[in-house]
Order: structure tokens, then C-alpha cells, then sequence
């Protein structure tokens, strides 16, 4: 049987398996990333060495190679250029291209948020530090790229007499493909991620997980170091969550596809951050079919192909704790545990994102973490003692084998 085409944007962890079930379904893959060697890459037939967010260069390589099929299943960008290709081809697509800029733009997805009654916090566009005179905003305040991937350049300002805030604003809005920022009022409360998949308009909610932030050694950075699922919430605020996850939905024409949502709640209150209509990276996809039997990977193949969606899941049963391994800049090399300590009934899985020789930045972004630890178990004390364990017996090493890893931010 003659194989059909696919590009699959972006060699991260998770789009390891979104190859592998591509391939099981006859087709032949295409992985596009701008890296050299992407963790993904031995797993796809062909590796292109080209940016996912040159939407040109990549519709030029779905022309040459008469592609069935593009996709991205977990990159907020890489999304916006398999839409944008696929509607120029007139292949099967989740939603359309002007809907993809609408979740991926920060600063549309505000705007149509406001302006149907979906509840967000504050906001104003800003260029430069001159323009947070004309901003009547209540501190703290949130700053951060209009549209970018992992988190980069997300940072709490407390006050306005910061002296780097013209720092920080430069750094959001040149991060930015459109050179700007979105300032925000920052809401206290507990921080969550909501995990949905959409079907015929209705947003079936999976998971809620608590979302960890970074609260040491990260100079305003909001970043996350791992999420804690299932997070336990009462009935009411449940019901008022699934009836925003599919308000959203409806409002952005997001009909079947994946739906992840951050959002702090504070008592019965809840205040949505963003969104993307994609699934959550790192551990997401595998978390939640462990612990609920649902294929987040295989219906985001589905939403793409326009198949039928099967929601077939279950409550979750166990407590899981993903825990992102961050380090210090340098060249990485390997992950080492302690195998004395860290024994299987302590250790779920763990799995390394980056490839040996990786060049791994300063910044704590999702794009700086060389690999995941993963903890299981049904209670969370339990849990917590577990991720302890680990961090204390696990090192990453660099290629002249010092250690790297940043376990001060834990």
C-alpha cells in the first residue's frame, strides 16, 4: 500500500509519540525543527532542519513532498503554521488559521476573552517602558511576548519603581514576533492547569493539575518546575470550570481538538490566564492516559484528520507528580541516578528531552529543560516524599562532566 505524508512540526519528547502513531496509521513522516538533532528525530523518516514558525519555507516543503497531513500536537506556534499551511492546501485542519492566531496571540485571545464575559484579569498593550505611564493597572503586574512559546520572557513586576522594568519589557517585546508585550494584573490564588478535549463544542474536562511555581532564585520569572494531578476541587467550582472550558470553546469556533487551560482559582473563584488549543507538553499526554485511559495524542490525530473523537475515559485513581529537570548554562551531557536510593518503587519513569551535546541557555524555560522525573502514588504525602527522594539522589552532568543541575529552585 503507498504510504501517505505527513510533517510533523517540532522534535519534542511528546511528538515522539505522535511519529510513532502516525507511522503505525501508514504514514510517512516528516519531522521539521530547527535543531540538529531533536529528540524526536530518530524516530521520523526524514528530519528537515527548518524553523516551525517559517510558515513559507514549510508550506514550500509540504509542496515539494505532496503532503497528506500537517501537524503539531503540543506547540502553540507550530499549530499557527500547520494552519496556515494546511488551509493554503486545502488539507484536513482542527480549526482554521484565523482561529489559530486568536489562541496563540496573546493579546487577541484577551480581547475576544473581555469582550464575551470569560473571566481574565486587566489588561493593556505595551511597546516600551514609556507607555506604562499612559497604564492604569493595580500592581503586581504580569509582562510577558505576545506570542511566543515556553513561557519566555514571563515576568512579575511588584512595584513600579523596579529598576530593570525597561529590561524587561525590551527583552518581552523582542522575544515577540510583532515586537510587543501584554501587561496584566496578577491574581493570587492557586495556580492550575486544566486539560480538556473538545468534542462537537462541548469541552470534556480530563485532568486539573496544580501547577508548581518557581518561587526561589527565579527573579520574577513565572515559570513552573512541575504539576501535581490530579489537584482536588469541589463540585461547584467543577461545574463552573466545565462550563467555562466550553464557553471558551464556542467563543474561539473550537469544535474537536484539544483544549489546555492555565487558570488560578482562589475559593470558588476562577481567573483564566490563557490557553491553547493543543495538548499540555512535557509528561501531559502520558500522565493522563495512565491515569485516565484517555489517547490525548491519538485524538489529536483524530481532530486533525476530521475522525471521529472517542471519549473514553475515567476518573483519575492515583497521584502523579511531573518534575521538570532544569539546569545551569553549559553543554549538556547525561542524567545520573543514584540507583541505591532511587529505587523502582520510587521512581516512576524518568526521561531526558535533550540530546548529549544540547546547548542548554540561562533562562528557566520549557526549552531549557534537559529531561523529566515522573512520581506516583496514592497518597500525596507519600508523593512528596518520593519527589524529595529523587531530587537529592539525581545530577546532571555537562560534557566535562561537572554538574549542572538546578536544584535550588525546588
Amino acid at each position: 500500500m503507498l504510504k501517505k505524508k505527513a510533517i510533523v512540526l517540532g522534535g519534542t519528547r511528546p511528538h515522539i509519540e505522535l511519529i510513532n502513531k502516525l507511522k503505525n496509521l501508514n504514514f510517512y513522516v516528516i519531522l521539521i525543527d530547527y535543531l540538529d538533532s531533536p529528540i524526536a528525530k530518530p524516530y521520523a523518516d526524514k528530519h528537515i532542519k527548518e524553523s516551525t514558525l517559517n510558515k513559507s519555507a514549510v508550506l514550500k516543503i509540504a509542496k515539494e513532498n505532496s503532503v497528506d497531513l500537517v501537524i503539531s500536537s503540543c506547540i502553540d506556534q507550530a499549530n499557527v503554521t500547520a494552519c496556515y499551511v494546511t488551509e493554503k492546501l486545502n488539507l484536513p485542519q482542527p480549526y482554521s488559521y484565523e482561529t489559530a492566531l486568536n489562541v496563540t496571540d496573546k493579546l487577541r485571545m484577551k480581547r475576544i476573552m473581555m469582550e464575551n464575559g470569560i473571566p481574565t484579569s486587566l489588561y493593556a498593550k505595551i511597546k516600551n517602558a514609556q507607555d506604562l505611564s499612559h497604564i492604569n493597572l493595580r500592581y503586581p503586574l504580569i509582562i510577558k511576548p505576545v506570542d511566543s512559546n515556553s513561557s519566555k520572557g514571563v515576568i512579575k513586576v511588584e512595584n513600579k519603581s523596579i529598576n530593570n522594568i525597561e529590561d524587561i519589557i525590551q527583552k518581552a517585546t523582542s522575544i515577540s514576533r510583532s515586537n510587543e508585550a501584554i501587561i496584566e494584573e496578577y491574581i493570587e490564588g492557586t495556580e492550575i492547569g486544566i486539560d480538556c478535549f473538545v468534542k462537537d463544542g462541548r469541552a470534556y474536562v480530563l485532568m486539573i493539575k496544580e501547577r508548581r511555581k518557581i518561587n526561589k532564585h527565579n527573579n520574577g520569572v513565572q515559570q513552573i518546575y512541575g504539576c501535581i494531578w490530579p489537584h482536588i476541587i469541589n463540585d461547584v467550582l467543577k461545574e463552573k470550570i466545565e462550563n467555562i472550558a466550553t464557553k471558551i470553546a464556542n467563543v474561539f469556533n473550537l469544535r474537536n481538538c484539544p483544549l489546555m487551560i492555565q487558570a488560578i482559582i482562589n475559593n470558588d473563584n476562577i481567573n483564566i490566564i490563557e490557553f491553547g488549543a493543543r495538548i499540555g507538553g512535557g509528561e501531559s499526554y502520558k500522565i493522563i492516559k495512565d491515569s485516565t485511559g484517555f489517547d490525548y495524542v491519538g485524538a489529536s490525530i483524530d481532530s486533525f484528520l476530521g475522525n471521529e473523537i472517542k471519549m473514553e475515559y475515567h476518573a483519575p485513581i492515583d497521584f502523579y507528580a511531573d518534575n521538570f529537570i532544569y539546569t545551569y548554562p553549559g553543554i549538556f551531557k547525561k542524567i545520573v541516578l543514584n540507583k541505591e536510593y532511587i529505587t523502582d518503587d520510587i521512581l516512576y519513569y524518568c526521561k531526558t528531552s535533550k540530546t548529549p551535546g544540547s546547548n542548554i541557555g540561562g533562562d528557566i524555560s520549557s526549552n531549557n529543560r534537559v529531561g523529566c522525573f515522573v512520581v506516583k502514588s496514592n497518597t500525596l504525602e507519600e508523593l512528596y516524599t518520593k519527589i524529595d527522594v529523587i531530587i537529592s539522589n539525581m545530577e546532571v552532568y555537562d560534557i566535562n562532566d561537572m554538574p549542572m543541575m538546578r536544584k535550588d529552585i525546588y
